[in-house]
C-alpha cells in the first residue's frame, strides 16, 4: 500500500494533465511539474509504473498474436491487421523515456551512482520493449523537447548494443561506492531498494537479449553469451520484476477485462492455441495441467474449449468458446502483480541456451543434464510462484509427457513451457519471431482465421509507426516497414 500512495502521488507530480495534441509526441510532454520540483524518490515509482503499464499496453495486442488470448471481434490485430499498439508508443516517450532521463539529469547533478545504476536498467527495459515492438526508431535525440521537434531515426542495431553498453553501466554503478547521500534508495516500488536484485536484474536482461541475437551471432555462440551472463543472474521467484497493485490502483487486466467483461464490455478470452498446450490435446498429459485452472474461467464445464485466433470469441468448430479469464487467478485479481522478468524466464533462458550450446536444434532430440534440469526447474518456480498445489505440480512433473529425460529432451518442450509460464508476456512473441514461428518449435501454431489478405500467408512481425508521428516526422517515413517485414534480429 506505501508503494502504491508513493507511485501515485509521484504521478501527480510528473504528469498533471494529458495533453491531446501531444499524445504521440517523442520529446517534452505538455503541462508539467517545473524541473525544480522533481525528486529522484518521486521519481522512480512513476518510472516503474510507466515500464510495467507500457508491457500492459503491448501485451493487451500481440498477446492475440503470439494466441495467449483471441479477440471477440472482427479486423483487428487478432486477424494481423495493422497496429501501431499506440499504448506503447506513448508510454515510452511521452511517460518512461522522459521520466527517466529527467532522472538522469538529476542524478548526474547529484553523483547519485545508485540512482543511475536503476535508471539504466530501467532504460534498457523500456528500450528494448520498444525496439523489438517496432524495429528502428528514434533513441538518442527524442525526449528533446523543442531542441529537436523531428529526432533522427536510429537503427536496432545501435540500439541493441546500447542495451548492453546501459547495463554493463547498470551493473557497474550498482556496485560502486555512492557518496552522494542517496546511496539508500527511496520510492522503489519494486525492489524496495535492493541493488542486489538490481544487479540480478541487471544481468538476466544481458541474456534475454543476448539470446534475441541467435540469428546474428549464431546460435553457439549467442547461448555461450547468454549463460555467462546467467551465472549472476535471478536465483528465486524473490528477485522476479514486478509491481503489485492494490484495491485503489487495480491490476489493469482485472480493470480491462475481468471487471469489464462482468459489465457486458468484452473483448479478449483465452486462445485455443494456449489452452491445447495445456489440456493434454498436444502434450498427451495424463491430466491437464494445473496452471489451467488458475489461468482460466471456463464455467465449470467439463471441457476448456479455446478460442480460434481471427474467428471472433468463437472454436474451431465455430460454437462459443468458454475461456474467461479467471476473477481469482494469481495474475488477475486486483491487486495482482504484473510480472515483467522473472526466474521462470532466466531457467527457461538457461535450458534453451544449454540446448543450444551443445549444438541442439529445432529437431534434434537429446541435449545436457544442465538443460534438462533448468527446463524442469523453470516449470516448477512458475507453479510455486502462482501457488499451485505440490501433489499435483509433482505429479505434472513427473508426467512421461513431461518427464521425458535428457536423452529425449527437445527445443518444442523447453519452448511450449516458457509460453505457457510467461502468460501474456510479450517476450513470447520475440520467442516466436526468432524461431519463425515453427511449428518444430511451438506445435499445433497456426495463422489466425480470416487472416488480413494484404499479408495471407505471413506473420505479424512488428508494430508500425502511428500515423500521427509519420506526419510529424519525415524521419520516420524513410524506416517504415509493413507489419510482415522483419526486425533486424530476426533476419
Amino acid at each position: 500500500m506505501k508503494h502504491i500512495k508513493i507511485l501515485l502521488l509521484a504521478l501527480l507530480l510528473v504528469f498533471t494533465a494529458s495533453g491531446c495534441k501531444d499524445f504521440f509526441d517523442v520529446n517534452e510532454p505538455s503541462n508539467v511539474v517545473p524541473p525544480s520540483e522533481h525528486k529522484l524518490n518521486l521519481l522512480l515509482p512513476s518510472a516503474e509504473y510507466y515500464t510495467i503499464n507500457m508491457q500492459f499496453a503491448e501485451a493487451f495486442s500481440i498477446g492475440q498474436v503470439q494466441q495467449h488470448i483471441a479477440s471477440y471481434f472482427d479486423h483487428g490485430i487478432d486477424q494481423h491487421y495493422e497496429s501501431s499498439v499506440s499504448g506503447v508508443w506513448r508510454n515510452f516517450y511521452t511517460k518512461a523515456l522522459y521520466t527517466l532521463r529527467r532522472m538522469d539529469e538529476l542524478a548526474q547533478q547529484k553523483n547519485a551512482v545508485h540512482y543511475q545504476g536503476i535508471i539504466n536498467v530501467l532504460k534498457a527495459l523500456n528500450l528494448g520493449m520498444a525496439t523489438d515492438l517496432y524495429g528502428d526508431i528514434p533513441y538518442f535525440e527524442a525526449s528533446m523537447g523543442s531542441n529537436n521537434l523531428q529526432p533522427a531515426v536510429d537503427s536496432q542495431q545501435t540500439l541493441y548494443n546500447e542495451i548492453q553498453s546501459l547495463l554493463d553501466n547498470a551493473i557497474a554503478q550498482l556496485n560502486a561506492t555512492d557518496n552522494s547521500g542517496l546511496a539508500n534508495i527511496k520510492g522503489d516500488g519494486v525492489y524496495n531498494g535492493d541493488l542486489g536484485k538490481w544487479t540480478r536484474l541487471a544481468y538476466t536482461l544481458k541474456a534475454r537479449y543476448a539470446m534475441h541475437l541467435i540469428k546474428r551471432n549464431g546460435a553457439v555462440a549467442a547461448a555461450n553469451e547468454a549463460l555467462n551472463y546467467l551465472q549472476n543472474g535471478f536465483t528465486s521467484n524473490a528477485d522476479d520484476f514486478q509491481l503489485k497493485f492494490n484495491e485503489k490502483q487495480k491490476n489493469p487486466w482485472h480493470t480491462s477485462v475481468v471487471l469489464a467483461s462482468n459489465t457486458g464490455n468484452i473483448s479478449v478470452l483465452f486462445s485455443e492455441q494456449l489452452v491445447n498446450y495445456m489440456n493434454s490435446s498436444i502434450y498427451p498429459t495424463a491430466n491437464y495441467d494445473p496452471r489451467i485452472y488458475d489461468y482460466i474461467d471456463n464455467g465449470s464445464a467439463p471441457t476448456f474449449d479455446g478460442a480460434l485466433n481471427g474467428n471472433e470469441g468463437k472454436t474451431a468448430a465455430n460454437t462459443p468458446a468458454n475461456t474467461e479469464f479467471n476473477a481469482n487467478s494469481y495474475y488477475f485479481k486486483q491487486d495482482s502483480p504484473i510480472v515483467m522478468v522473472s526466474y521462470a524466464e532466466a531457467l527457461f533462458l538457461k535450458a534453451e541456451a544449454e540446448f543450444l550450446a551443445n549444438g541442439g536444434t529445432t529437431t534434434s532430440t537429446g541435449s545436457t543434464q544442465a538443460a534438462y534440469d533448468a527446463y524442469k526447474a523453470g516449470i516448477e518456480v512458475n507453479m510455486n510462484k502462482i501457488g499451485i498445489d505440490s501433489a499435483l505440480r509433482d505429479a505434472y512433473l513427473s508426467d512421461p509427457a513431461i518427464d521425458m529425460g535428457v536423452a529425449n529432451l527437445k527445443l518444442k518442450d523447453i519452448m511450449v513451457q516458457k509460453y505457457i509460464a510467461l502468460l501474456l508476456n510479450p517476450e513470447v512473441f520475440t520467442d516466436m519471431r526468432r524461431y519463425d514461428f515453427s511449428t518444430d518449435v511451438y506445435p499445433g501454431l497456426n495463422l489466425p482465421a480470416n487472416q488480413n489478405p494484404d499479408i495471407a500467408g505471413d506473420w505479424f512481425k512488428r508494430a508500425i509507426y502511428p500515423v500521427s508521428e509519420l506526419n510529424r516526422n519525415p524521419n520516420l517515413n524513410a524506416t517504415f516497414q509493413p507489419i510482415n517485414v522483419p526486425v533486424w534480429w530476426e533476419q
